[in-house]
């Protein structure tokens, strides 16, 4: 299955819905979020992507672009970012703190629960 492909973010969505850890660190956040994916030779993604969920329930969800005006947390990085992150290799908020992540809309302490 190839990352960041509708399949893909089908298959995320289903397993953070039962991943009790992650349920169970979003209560209250209630809030949707963007991820705009850019295109990034290094792990052969040509072109520009986005998805996003509600989180924590996952539900609903979408695979594309949502008008920024619809959304309330965005964030953007190149696909090889998220390909750490997703991978657990790299810690979402020190890549936002970092800016391996930018933070196009939204709040840094929304997002972190601070």
């Amino acid at each position: 299955m190839k990352m960041f492909s509708e399949e893909w973010v089908k298959a995320l969505v289903e397993r953070l819905k039962k991943d009790e850890e992650f349920q169970k660190k979003g209560v209250g956040f209630d809030s949707n979020l963007q991820f705009k994916v850019l295109k990034d030779s290094k792990v052969k993604l040509e072109s520009d992507t986005a998805f996003g969920m509600w989180i924590p329930s996952c539900d609903p969800f979408w695979y594309g672009t949502k008008d920024d005006k619809e959304v309330d947390i965005i964030h953007e990085a190149k696909a090889g970012v998220y390909t750490e992150v997703f991978g657990g290799k790299k810690n979402v908020v020190m890549a936002l703190t970092m800016g391996s992540i930018k933070l196009k809309k939204g709040s840094l302490t929304k997002l972190t629960g601070n």
